[in-house]
């Protein structure tokens, strides 16, 4: 069954709408949503880390301890005897559930079982939505709208005001001064750190992991960000750069590591500097083809990770439901 019928489906039992191309996931399948006793409701499939997985996203009024929630979802007896998927996150106005799956997708109606379920473990904790904007909380709302693909309900002078509000983070944002020497401290910091762990790592466990890379890629784009204060394109040259240098230095440390057993040596500064002047030889006649793979996913992670932050609001209507 594929991802429109599905969804039409799910809509269907749990009289919802499906939208397809539209909802938070940026799928063209979209997603189904609706509404029951003020609370929102929105079911979509998604991918990620190659792993399948069926969402459900409940929103709800705003409120003040975020832990209540998840505490009533956590030790819902309902929920727990279910062993359907997990609770994935939870915040002030939301609460998001994954229910991952190898092949088949899980029976539609298991899925609007479940989000009923969760629906009705929340109602103790949190309320509903009154039909009125979520922001100024005065003006009646009754239809939804997205915001970045999330269904909310504002009314159109705060989405005006929200406009602005972005347009500002965006001015204020470009106006920052960079500090080039202190993210190149923490950026090249993160390298090194990154760089020792992983040589350490590969030397204990004799193998390398691609999330290790990622890591690398992670810390160092981090530190490079952190200290800089905002993303530039300096930034963005360095950071893939300075992973790929972490994990062949680390490399360089492993290698280092495994002379010195097999030569009963003590580490030397000169030896780490020779094995660093011949890595490249080093690589090719042993199996580091592996970590210079990893070395550039660990870059292109890293520079996926520095990009610009996106201070915009695209409000759009709910269109047409699937059929």
């Amino acid at each position: 069954m594929d991802e429109n019928t599905y969804l039409n489906q799910v809509a269907s039992l749990a009289n919802f709408h499906h939208y397809p191309r539209q909802g938070p996931w940026e799928r063209k399948s979209g997603c189904a949503i609706g509404v029951r006793d003020g609370y929102v409701a929105v079911v979509g499939l998604t991918r990620s880390q190659k792993q399948a997985k069926v969402v459900i996203l409940l929103r709800f009024k705003k409120m003040e301890q975020p832990e209540m929630l998840k505490a009533a979802v956590t030790q819902s007896e309902t929920l727990t005897k279910m062993k359907r998927g997990k609770l994935a996150a939870t915040g002030s106005d939301f609460l998001r559930w994954e229910w991952k799956y190898s092949f088949a997708k899980p029976k539609a109606e298991d899925v609007v079982q479940l989000t009923n379920a969760l629906r009705e473990t929340i109602k103790s904790v949190v309320a509903g939505f009154e039909g009125r904007c979520e922001k100024c909380q005065r003006t009646s709302t009754p239809e939804l709208t997205l915001m970045n693909g999330l269904p909310l309900y504002i009314c159109a002078g705060c989405q005006d005001a929200t406009r602005q509000e972005q347009d500002q983070a965006t001015t204020n944002y470009e106006a920052l001064q960079p500090n080039y020497p202190n993210g190149a401290a923490l950026g090249i910091g993160a390298a090194i750190v990154g760089g020792v762990g992983w040589g350490l790592g590969a030397y204990a466990l004799h193998y390398v992991f691609l999330y290790g890379a990622i890591l690398i890629g992670y810390f160092v784009s981090w530190g490079m960000i952190k200290g800089t204060g905002k993303v530039t394109r300096l930034g963005q040259i360095s950071i893939p750069i300075l992973t790929i240098a972490s994990i062949l230095f680390g490399d360089a440390i492993f290698f280092t590591l495994t002379i010195m057993k097999e030569r009963d040596l003590s580490f030397s500064l000169d030896l780490l500097k020779a094995v660093i002047v011949n890595l490249w030889s080093i690589e090719g006649s042993g199996n580091g083809a592996a970590s210079i793979i990893f070395a550039l996913i660990g870059a292109g992670y890293a520079l996926y990770r520095a990009r610009k932050p996106k201070f915009k609001a695209v409000f759009e209507p709910l269109g047409t439901p699937g059929t």
